[in-house]
């Protein structure tokens, strides 16, 4: 189906669907009232003269791997769940793609290109003429920390916007065009990851080139030419995470954050959670007090998949290890990492050399684990 300016969607030769998006105004940004407002949301007009499309649902894998012949997925392989693991390059260099193939099948017109949207489009977009953080409560709008079992999902399940979008929250975080900060390009609408808290209309964040496992795309159809990017807040006011409080030794500061927070003791905005902190630096005193306080003692390590005694044994920290079993940390494949250790399988790192693992093994052994 070919764009026509009048057209309110149209389907491309990926099969994506495009959403007509109507000229209009809006007030960007949140309160300082909104749960989870951060300093770098600070509202303003925002107008577009010109009408835009968007696509319905974030690049789904089939889509992109109809452009591109790759699947770079670092999740199951789902043809309709969306694209993850995919750098800002790599995504810009889709739309690239994805405009000469169009141009090509006279899909779309001369003078027309797909692009990453800017934050503002983004956000317009997702609001749909909403001013609220969401449209609808998080688990009917959004797959996110609660209810994603730690993976994404195929697009189209949640209720859509207004405006028929679907997925703009959780699923995965969408780049745009846009500098978060020097280094860091911007991203959108929380991740299968985050906390409901991330999963907001307004909600900003950056990520640097690399394709971490979160990150896919939607595709924008706009003409050529320029467009405003927005301008980042000056001097990004820093605000206390729970590693903060690790990092001074200040347990004070520690307990009024999860007094405020409960949420915060896991941190599930954060990489690495905070016991998977504790575990790298060999930190034993700030591990027993985040389990104090209610840490889960299997939360995985997003990146790597790790559970707390898995990584534990994998760095061979031997009170951590022991601490973490005698909590009633689940030992299932512990015996089977120390062995694969042995047997030279993370040597690839230059701190994790076969030394130590037969220790750890013994360890285990009089812990009772088999």
């Amino acid at each position: 189906m070919m764009l026509k300016s009048s057209a309110s969607e149209f389907q491309n030769s990926a099969g994506i669907v495009l959403i007509r998006v109507p000229a209009g105004s809006f007030t960007m940004g949140s309160p300082d009232s909104e749960d989870g407002h951060r300093v770098w949301e600070r509202q303003r007009e925002v107008t577009f003269a010109n009408d835009f499309w968007l696509g319905r649902s974030p690049v789904t894998q089939n889509q992109y791997q109809a452009v591109t012949g790759t699947n770079p997925t670092d999740h199951e392989q789902l043809a309709d769940a969306p694209i993850d693991s995919v750098s800002w390059e790599k995504a810009t260099q889709y739309c690239h793609k994805l405009t000469e193939l169009d141009r090509e099948a006279g899909v779309l017109p001369e003078g027309w290109a797909y692009r990453l949207p800017t934050e503002a489009e983004w956000e317009y977009a997702c609001r749909a003429g909403s001013s609220e953080p969401r449209h609808g409560p998080p688990q009917d709008t959004a797959w996110y920390h609660d209810n994603a079992d730690e993976r994404p999902h195929s697009v189209g399940q949640k209720t859509p916007n207004a405006w028929g979008f679907q997925d703009m929250l959780g699923n995965v975080w969408e780049w745009c065009q846009d500098w978060f900060y020097v280094g860091c390009r911007s991203v959108r609408g929380g991740s299968y990851f985050n906390s409901a808290r991330f999963c907001r209309s307004a909600q900003r964040w950056g990520y640097g080139s690399f394709p971490g496992r979160y990150l896919g795309f939607r595709v924008l159809a706009a003409r050529t030419g320029s467009f405003d990017l927005t301008p980042p807040i000056d001097g990004f006011p820093a605000q206390e995470r729970i590693f903060d409080a690790i990092e001074a030794n200040d347990f004070d500061l520690a307990l009024r954050m999860i007094t405020a927070d409960p949420a915060a003791v896991e941190s599930v905005d954060g990489i690495p959670p905070p016991l998977h902190d504790c575990i790298y630096h060999d930190n034993p005193e700030w591990l027993e007090w985040l389990l104090d306080h209610g840490a889960n003692i299997e939360r995985r390590e997003q990146d790597y998949g790790s559970t707390p005694l898995k990584a534990a044994v994998i760095h061979r920290h031997k009170g951590i290890i022991r601490t973490l079993i005698e909590r009633g940390a689940d030992t299932t494949r512990a015996m089977n990492v120390a062995q694969r250790g042995l047997a030279g399988a993370f040597e690839d790192d230059p701190r994790l050399d076969r030394a130590g693992y037969q220790e750890i093994i013994e360890l285990l052994r009089e812990l009772g684990v088999r």
